[in-house]
């Protein structure tokens, strides 16, 4: 099997996010051992889900990994790559002349951006340093 098709697990957990269990057996059987597939490796392809926006009118697709929390982007663009999807993303100032944001509030309330087309779905509404940002995707085949 290539390397790059081999799952490492390291403290039962893979870089991935699969998560393995690992039992004797107790007598019954050698060893066992139960292995939690990550989105990746289960089968199931990454997409929409129901959208429950915070109180700030913020939302983050729950699917998206951690990535450690890094700023970098580069990770969860590989990710994405790697799911198959394109983004598409832009800022709440290209849909809204005013909004109690550009004077100082923390939220996006009343902003509701419409979808680019019905293949899309929402990745998140997040606030930036340049203000609130919405990200949307689609399957794209890959190369």
């Amino acid at each position: 099997m290539p390397e790059e098709n081999r799952i490492a697990f390291v403290n039962y957990q893979a870089q991935c996010g699969c998560k393995m269990d690992y039992h004797s057996g107790d007598g019954m059987y050698s060893e066992v051992h139960y292995i939690d597939p990550c989105p990746k490796h289960s089968g199931a392809a990454f997409g929409p889900v129901e959208v429950k926006r915070d109180k700030d009118g913020w939302w983050c697709h729950p699917d998206i990994p951690d990535f450690g929390g890094t700023e970098d982007p580069a990770p969860f663009k590989a990710w994405a790559a790697d799911q198959g999807l394109e983004m598409k993303t832009w800022d709440m100032d290209s849909d809204l002349a005013e909004h109690p944001y550009f004077i100082g509030a923390c939220h996006c309330n009343g902003w509701e951006p419409q979808s680019p087309g019905p293949e899309w779905f929402l990745m998140g509404i997040f606030d930036t340093e340049e203000g609130p940002h919405v990200q949307w995707a689609r399957r794209v085949a890959k190369p």
